[in-house]
Parts: structure tokens; sequence; C-alpha cells
């Protein structure tokens, strides 16, 4: 196809003396920008049509608009997603360091996934990023020519936020925010269906029905993993109490490191670390004997196990390496919808699943094992009922209060916003838990 006209061009021609050039009307479909491409004139578009920057083309009931645009009331396509990004050029901002072997290390693993898939793609991350220095790290990729920021924690909503409103021609990308603007998405996945399966695990191992957590920062998102994990100890085991101690940080291996200690001292015998870190599961590791045997569960990374060999029984476990590539090659194709939140659920096939449980053989009996991996199936059916199993009513909290009804299921909005607990989580003493201030959403 040539290439049509410049705009120079037609000017020289339009004042020709003596001369008069009649366009020809088929002259703006000879344009090579596709759909939903960046424009300043008509005939630079395949269409002809040209709003707001963007290609786009006519619509009515009989030729309806593409999955990424909406039909106007101009009669031609407005356009939900936004221009194409490529090649892309992405920046990272991390919670922590990558060597936490943790939620940073599962981050990192995603950057390599996507750079092993798609060929054009770079990448650049900064590690340890705290909320106050992440405007200015932001600043520092923009200024590198990153045209796609991810962001890997809540931490980071309000910078992110104020980001994407300076910077309309980045696209972000942020981690567990569940919000969204023109170039401003988010992405989760729905851990609490693991946490369900890991509270199975454990209620079916303690032998003194006393299961730890370690708690991190509390919000809504740990509240809820909390609950669900309660919800499947008790699902095995209604004796069993679920003991919180919070560190009040995703990482903080000092204070993880004391929280463990005192779980253990509390009469735990299982304990699931919900920090960033494995330093929880390796200080109960060191304090198990033959006499008083303890178990972990470790979190973020399918092989946090290695570090406590002797007493893990599993790890509840990120993959988005799969969620984030295909986000990415949306941007690429100018068909990523920041308005559409993917929150993943469990899948049956763990490499394409953004959330699993890794069982390890070694300390799990094969009859308890087949047990809670036969809840795979359930919990990743396509349907409402697997999304929110663990959840499925009735659900009392811990004051004996009613908060979901028989057989009815909580809705998103409900899981967004939890920040009570369920029936059976206690403090250190033994007394229904509450959950501290900070968590913002229903008490």
């Amino acid at each position: 196809m040539s290439k049509p006209l410049g705009a120079a061009l037609l000017g020289a021609l339009l004042s020709l003396g003596g001369c008069s050039l009649l366009l020809d009307p088929q002259l703006s479909e000879t344009g090579e920008t596709a759909f939903g491409g960046v424009c300043a004139e008509g005939f630079e578009c395949q269409s002809g049509l040209c709003r707001e920057g963007r290609c786009t083309r006519e619509c009515d009931a009989a030729q309806p608009c593409p999955e990424n645009a909406t039909c106007g009331g101009g009669g031609t396509c407005d356009l939900l997603s936004p221009p194409p990004r490529s090649p892309l050029q992405v920046g990272m901002l991390y919670v922590g360091p990558v060597g936490d072997h943790g939620w940073t290390k599962a981050h990192d693993d995603s950057r390599v996934h996507f750079l092993e898939r798609i060929d054009t793609a770079t990448a650049m991350f900064a590690p340890s990023v705290s909320t106050v220095d992440a405007p200015d790290r932001i600043e520092e990729f923009v200024a590198r020519g990153d045209n796609v920021i991810i962001a890997t924690s809540f931490d980071f909503l309000v910078p992110v936020q104020s980001a994407a409103l300076r910077h309309p021609d980045v696209n972000f990308l942020l981690c567990s925010g569940f919000v969204s603007g023109p170039n401003l998405g988010s992405y989760f996945g729905r851990m609490y269906q693991v946490m369900y399966q890991a509270g199975q695990l454990a209620g079916r191992t303690t032998e003194v029905d006393r299961v730890g957590i370690v708690g991190p920062i509390v919000i809504p998102e740990t509240v809820r993993h909390i609950n669900a994990f309660a919800r499947g100890v008790r699902e095995v085991n209604p004796d069993a109490e679920i003991v919180v101690r919070w560190v009040f940080a995703w990482f903080d291996p000092e204070e993880e490191a004391a929280a463990a200690n005192e779980l253990v001292d509390a009469g735990v015998d299982v304990v699931f670390a919900h920090t960033d870190t494995t330093i929880p599961i390796e200080t109960v590791n060191a304090r198990s004997t033959i006499e008083r045997p303890l178990y972990t569960i470790g979190y973020d990374n399918p092989d946090s196990c290695s570090f406590a060999e002797e007493t893990c029984i599993a790890s509840a476990y990120w993959n988005w390496g799969p969620l984030v590539t295909r986000l990415l090659e949306e941007m690429e194709a100018g068909t990523w919808r920041p308005d559409i939140q993917p929150w993943e659920q469990m899948r049956a096939d763990p490499s394409q699943s953004t959330v699993y449980l890794n069982i390890n053989d070694r300390n799990v009996p094969s009859a308890v094992r087949v047990d809670v991996e036969g809840l795979v199936p359930d919990l990743s059916a396509d349907t409402d009922r697997a999304r929110y199993l663990p959840f499925l009513g009735p659900v009392t909290d811990n004051t004996g209060r009613q908060r979901v009804a028989p057989g009815a299921m909580p809705t998103d909005e409900q899981l967004l916003e939890m920040c009570w607990f369920v029936d059976g989580v206690t403090d250190l003493e033994g007394a229904p838990a509450v959950v501290p201030s900070g968590c913002v959403g229903e008490r």
C-alpha cells in the first residue's frame, strides 16, 4: 500500500496557481494506521476517521464496535483502550528486594517470564521502593522512556494514581489496587482460594488444634486471606483455633522472627507465614524437636519449603507471569482494557494459574495430599460457586454475628471490604481477635 500524501504536499498542490485539486473522497482510506492507533488527521487512518487523536470508524446496530470500544452518540466508536505501546519498555516498582525469596521474587519471576515471550520488550526494576520514594522512581522510569510502569504492591496506590494523571502517554498497572483510569489498570489473583486449601491442610496436620498465622499489613486483602485459611482449618477440624500475630509490615525480618516465636510460645504447632520473606518458617523450623514437632506453610513462591525442609508442608504461591504477559501483549496490540480489572480465579493447570498450592510430599501423608489437591476441581470450575467456595454461607464472625446466610455467596465488593474475622480466629491469649485499626472496609 502506498503511503498517504503528507499534509505539506497537499497544501502545496492546493496552492498551485490556476489549478484546483478535487480531493478524491477515497483518499482518506489510503492511510495505514489501524483502528485505535494514534493519528492527527483522518487520512492517516485506514477508516478515514480520526477522533481525539485516535483512529476510529463509524458504527451502528448493524456494524458494532470491537470489544475495546463502544458506539458513541455521534455514530463513531469511542475507544476504551489506550493507544498501542510498542515496543514495550517496562519499569517495575518492587516493594522489597529480589532476594526476599517471597513477594518481590515472585514479581521478578514475571519479568523474566514476559521478557522470554515478548521479543521486543525491555524491562528495568527498582527494588525496595518505599511509598515516599515511589514518585521519584516513577519519574525516573518516565524520563528513561518507559511506556509501561508496573507497581507491584497496593502500597503504591496513591503515587501511581497521581503519576497516571501526569503521564497520559504511559500505561500503569497496579497489583491488587482495584482501581482504573484511561491509562491505569489493576490485576490480582484470588489467593483466598489457595488459603482455603492451605487451611484444610493445616487443620489436618495440627495435633493440638491450634494453628498460627504471622499477619503482615492490616488491609482487607490480608484479613480476607486469614479468614479463608481459618475457614479451611475449621472445615476439617471444627475445634481448632487460628491465632493471629500481626507484624504490621510486609518485610521486617526481625519482627517476623519475633512473631513466629510468640506463636510457638502460645502453643501452636502449625505456622503460616503471610509476610514477604521465609524468616517465619525458618524460625519455626529451628524450634521443632522430636518431642514437640512443628510444621510450617510458606508463602509467595513455590520453592519456599526449601528454606524449612524438615517442617514445611506446603507453599501458597503466586505465578504472575502468564497474567502480566497477557496484559502487556494487549497493550502492545492496543486492545488493553484498563477498566477491566482481572481478579484471576485458580486454574487447574498450575503453569497457567496465578495462584496455587505446592504441597511438600516429604512431610504430608499421601491420603491428606490427595484430599487437599482434590479441592482444585471444585475451586477452578467456571462457576460462581467455585469462585466463592471458601466463603459459601453460612459464614459467622468470631462474635457470633452471621455475615453470609446459609447457601448464599458474598460479592466481590464484600470480599474487598472485609475487615472482620470469621469464627475461630483468636489473639495470642485465646480471645476473639479484633481486626486492628487501619483496615478500611466493613467491620
